[in-house]
């Protein structure tokens, strides 16, 4: 019985790469025939192992509107020919500096139904900070193209940024009241190192915002959003008519499967992760092997971890009854160990989710499960 699976492809390509930026890309698109070459092929030996239906399909980077049209189109009809192909969402990141009408146009003859759009920040000073390649009114210009062609629009935002005041997040949920788009992933800027950003503040180049500043910016984006009338079902995602479907099958640590660079797989009881160097990854799909940097069987304990990490990021968070059934002992013993933050910070009653104040110590919470 084939079953349903939603499907990832990363489009590792951009103009450039900003500061604070973790994921695999690739500055310029001069690999992009070979990288799409390599990525068919790979779609092909996925279809020897395994068949399913495609019930969401979307498009990340890196900067999936950075390449031609083609190679979206190439890989759209690729899927449709190998798998069973009747996706409920298609989804495309998309950057403000690439969108034009004839973009557009082409993407919703494709069937691209939900596009997902890169803002960051409304300070132009801010966005140049940050090495953006476009200003505020160049995003208000692309979204205002993108709003006449798509219904479903998601706005990129994040909160945190190096010298932000206070000020400049208010200034942007006064954007977001004004734009009304569908739904908005609100991000904390996460500091990794090995990015120009962490050196960067680690030599004292940039400063960030203190730690009380970033938790009232948290509280004012939660309050905030929700007067506008958003509605929160995941920790940095609110939505005023539905939740992305892809989105949402990760956090149920559902079935999906990644194609192209760093791009991550699971299906029931198997996780695998591709290389995140462009040059490997051809290398070895032009040599018929998986490009995998990360091969296992999971144990019954791993899939609960997982499914109680990312289960856990969601508003309506856990059946208690059903993660016992499923997982039995092993769910008790973590469970146990979870009650102690119960009634403040997690509700644990018929479901196990966190509270209000819990969300904005979550990270804290899910390091317990470590």
């Amino acid at each position: 019985m084939k079953i349903d699976t939603s499907i990832y492809i990363h489009v590792p390509f951009c103009s450039r790469k900003c500061i604070y930026c973790d994921f695999a890309s690739v500055v310029g698109d001069d690999l992009s025939e070979r990288y799409f070459s390599a990525l068919i092929k790979e779609i092909g030996m996925i279809e020897r192992e395994v068949q399913f239906t495609i019930s969401t399909l979307y498009f990340g980077g890196g900067t999936p509107s950075h390449v031609r049209t083609k190679y979206i189109s190439n890989v759209m009809n690729t899927l449709s020919k190998s798998f069973d192909y009747d996706p409920n969402e298609t989804t495309l990141e998309m950057n403000p500096e690439d969108v034009s009408l004839k973009l557009c146009s082409d993407l919703k003859t494709l069937g691209i139904d939900r596009i997902s759009l890169g803002l960051q920040t409304s300070s132009d000073q801010l966005l140049k900070v940050i090495g953006r390649p476009y200003t505020f009114d160049g995003f208000l210009k692309a979204y205002g193209i993108v709003r006449n062609y798509f219904k479903n629009v998601n706005i990129d935002m994040i909160y945190g940024l190096p010298f932000e005041r206070y000020e400049d997040l208010i200034m942007d949920l006064k954007v977001i009241e004004r734009l009304e788009a569908d739904h908005i992933s609100f991000y904390e800027l996460e500091l990794h190192d090995g990015v120009p950003l962490y050196s960067m503040v680690q030599h004292g180049l940039v400063t960030l915002p203190s730690e009380e500043l970033s938790e009232r910016m948290y509280d004012t984006v939660s309050d905030e959003l929700e007067k506008m009338g958003y509605t929160r079902y995941e920790l940095s995602s609110w939505t005023k008519k539905k939740p992305s479907l892809h989105n949402l099958n990760y956090w149920m640590n559902g079935k999906y499967i990644g194609f192209g660079l760093s791009a991550g797989s699971h299906l029931p009881m198997k996780r695998w992760v591709n290389t995140d160097n462009i040059h490997e990854y051809i290398k070895a799909i032009d040599n018929k092997k998986f490009p995998r940097s990360y091969d296992v069987i999971n144990s019954k304990k791993d899939e609960l971890v997982e499914t109680l990490f990312m289960g856990l990021r969601l508003s309506n968070g856990l059946i208690i009854s059903e993660m016992r059934e499923r997982f039995g002992e092993d769910f008790d013993l973590y469970f146990s160990k979870l009650k102690r933050f119960c009634p403040d910070l997690l509700e644990c009653s018929d479901r196990i989710r966190f509270t209000r104040q819990g969300m904005k110590f979550s990270a804290s919470i899910l390091s317990e499960l470590t």
